[in-house]
Formats: C-alpha cells, structure tokens, sequence
C-alpha cells in the first residue's frame, strides 16, 4: 500500500506552454489542442436558425406589448396632468371666494343700508307732508 505525500508535498501541475505563455522551456508540459468543433448538418443549423428566430420574434412581441404599455401610460399620465392642472385652477377660484364673498356682501349692507335711508327719508316726507295738511286744515 502506497502512502500519499502529504498535501505540502504535492507539485502544482503545469499548465500547457501556450497558457503560461513561456514557450521556450517545453520539457515537463503536456500541450494541448485546441478542440475543433464537430461539423454541423444543416439540419442543425436550420434548427438552431429557427430557435434564434422563434426567440427573436418572442422578443418583439414582447418589445411591442411594453412599447404600447407605455404609450396606455403615458396617456394617462398626461390625463392626469390635465385634470390635476383643473383642479389646481379650481382650488384657486374656491381659495378666492371668501374674499369676493367679503366684496358681495359689503356692497349688499351698503345697499341695503341706502335702502334704510332712502325708505327713513320718504316717510319724514311723507310725515312732514301729511304735518303741513294738518296745519292748513287747522287755519
């Protein structure tokens, strides 16, 4: 039964000359060739050229459903935009009503205040009319 060296004793194993890229000391490396690739029928190729355009066309009908999802939502977005642009110019007008309902009802006391005046003067019309009947009745 052999022993193994223990693991400090253990020599790397050389890596082919092309890799290590010193190609003058060839002794104690194994040089390895590049592998071919096997020939392919054209059986194959045309299989593999029908899975690239399967994929390909997947890919574009997926290209195009995001393309028009996007599109759905930019057409939203920019409905929103409108309504919100609405709705700002609405809190807007809301914001100023107190102060025109300030104006509307001041000029309503100022009417209504001439109207009290207007009516307190025609009755002291009237009354100043109806004192002189009073007095010429009595001569």
């Amino acid at each position: 039964v052999q022993k193994r060296p223990p693991p400090t004793m253990l020599k790397p194993i050389p890596l082919p000359t092309e890799a290590r890229g010193d190609r003058g000391r060839s002794e104690n490396v194994i040089s390895r060739r590049p592998r071919r690739p096997q020939q392919q029928t054209t059986e194959e190729i045309a299989m593999q050229i029908k899975e690239l355009q399967e994929k390909l066309n997947y890919q574009i009908r997926k290209q195009n459903s995001l393309s028009s999802s996007f599109d759905n939502l930019q057409k939203l977005f920019n409905e929103q935009e409108g309504e919100l642009k609405d709705l700002r110019e609405h809190v807007h007008r809301l914001k100023l009503m107190p102060s025109k309902i300030d104006v509307a009802l001041d000029w309503v006391v100022r009417g209504v205040g001439l109207v009290q005046e207007h009516l307190q003067g025609q009755h002291q019309e009237q009354r100043r009319e109806d004192n002189d009947d009073v007095s010429i009745v009595s001569f």
